[in-house]
């Protein structure tokens, strides 16, 4: 086993400890008989062959087949918490401009002021962190550079011990796998004092039985380091209760916190997680990122049954249409939504009864959005109703609305000269829920990163339009 350590004062040295139990985390939980397995078989934890290493913060884009090219992205923290984690993390977050992807951590611990800075840093920038294993595609020989990292995270055999469960608790969302395993023990304290000595060559003269100093040159220093561990004292068991209290956790983790001596250690059942609320949501699969589904990004479900998917933002926007269908009053109906780390915003339309709100479907007509002021044209397939056509548009696209864009949805006949409803302009960001959407998607830079193209007070003008064709 293996500690991590910080606080250090002059000659003798204080170190508070979450003690990083590496060999027990890649040990058997059957021995602990503590797993979270519900319904899967597992081995237990599985340490990686860097689990000792400080931890690396590196932004990845998946790279899973089924979301290329738009993969989603996420940040990657693997490895031991160590004093300057909290800063190196800082320094991740202000390098993705603002964007906020989720933390993948795999750790066993580590320093508990870092760790606790983290989680901080974490929730005051409204990040969601997933226990999950980062598996880095390796660079191509001989490539002179390997561009962005790719990669792919597995919840499998990862695993969030000691310390870590207190960047975990910073997440606004938590996301555990029921393979992955998150688990708590007494904090300690390491007392290590180093006793310094100064080494000398002495030249000396005897006379008469006394022993006369002649010369003294200096020939180095030697140091004597002693170690003695202890669980560490009250001002840090209540440091950590009040920090989980401020996160919004409550027991029985900090129970088992104290109650779970330093060198075992307590893997969190699903009741424990839940009734604890260390955890918010459940990854069912092996890889928490959405791969085959739109909006990509974070895939878990919400623990409470009954609540939606945290992850999942979404502003819907209608607009009539000039024309009646079978004689009645009809209206577009437009939904944006947005997962937590995706890289796009997917489009849903439908045409609904402008009265009782019930679906219609338009006489074989589909329809094509054009988003303004790049001009980005994504075409949809025929509003069935039942199956509405979804649009997906890129980051990059979608977030240009902020600065004043609108999207224009254009119908198309089956054949031409048939009759079909007339061009429709709408604004995405005056849409109902849009203030989170387009916050959580498209976060503003900051004041000072923004002096040029700031947002623009007034929208663009509506393109003229005639026919079947946005201009």
């Amino acid at each position: 086993m293996s500690s991590v350590c910080f606080r250090f004062f002059s000659a003798r040295r204080f170190f508070i400890c979450a003690a990083s139990f590496i060999a027990i985390v890649a040990g058997s939980v059957a021995a602990n008989a503590q797993s979270v397995t519900l319904g899967y078989a597992t081995a237990g934890p599985r340490a990686t062959p860097d689990a000792a290493a400080p931890m690396r913060f590196v932004k990845v884009r998946s790279d899973d087949v089924a979301c290329r090219p738009d993969c989603p992205e996420f940040i990657s923290a693997e490895g031991k918490i160590v004093t300057g984690s909290a800063d190196a993390l800082e320094r991740t977050l202000k390098a993705v401009g603002g964007r906020r992807l989720p933390i993948v951590i795999n750790s066993a611990g580590g320093a508990v002021d870092d760790a606790m800075a983290m989680g901080r840093l974490i929730r005051a920038k409204r990040l969601a962190v997933v226990v999950a294993h980062t598996t880095l595609a390796p660079c191509p020989p001989g490539a002179k550079t390997c561009g962005e990292a790719k990669g792919l995270a597995d919840s499998r055999g990862a695993y969030c011990a000691s310390a870590c469960t207190l960047a975990l608790a910073g997440g606004v969302e938590r996301y555990v796998g029921r393979q992955s395993y998150v688990g708590v023990h007494q904090m300690t304290e390491v007392v290590q004092e180093t006793q310094v000595k100064r080494i000398y060559k002495v030249r000396y003269l005897r006379i008469v039985g006394l022993k006369l100093e002649l010369s003294r040159h200096f020939v180095g220093v030697q140091r004597t380091t002693s170690t003695a561990k202890r669980v560490a004292d009250d001002a840090v068991d209540y440091d950590v209760a009040d920090y989980f209290a401020e996160m919004g956790v409550v027991d029985p983790v900090m129970k088992l916190t104290l109650t779970t001596p330093s060198k075992s250690i307590h893997w969190l059942t699903a009741d424990e997680l839940k009734m604890s609320r260390l955890a918010t949501a459940w990854v069912d699969r092996a890889n928490p990122i959405l791969a085959d589904a739109e909006p990509s990004g974070l895939a878990g479900d919400a623990i409470d049954a009954n609540a939606p998917p945290a992850s999942l933002f979404s502003a819907k926007a209608t607009a009539a249409l000039a024309a009646p269908i079978d004689g009645r009053l009809a209206k577009l109906e437009a939904t944006f939504a947005y997962r937590r780390g995706g890289a796009i915003v997917a489009t849903t339309l439908a045409v609904r009864d402008a009265e009782t709100g019930a679906a219609i479907e338009p006489p074989a007509v589909g329809a094509y959005l054009v988003l303004y002021p790049l001009g980005v044209e994504l075409r949809a397939g025929r509003l069935a109703v039942g199956t509405p056509p979804r649009l997906v548009a890129s980051l990059r696209s979608f977030c240009k609305l902020r600065r004043g864009g609108h999207v224009v949805v254009s119908f198309i006949a089956a054949e031409p000269g048939a009759p079909h409803p007339a061009p429709i302009v709408l604004n995405p960001f005056a849409a109902d829920g849009a203030a989170s959407l387009f916050d959580e998607a498209c976060p503003l830079k900051p004041i000072a990163a923004r002096a040029v193209g700031a947002p623009r007070s007034a929208e663009l003008p509506p393109p003229a339009v005639s026919g079947s064709k946005a201009p």
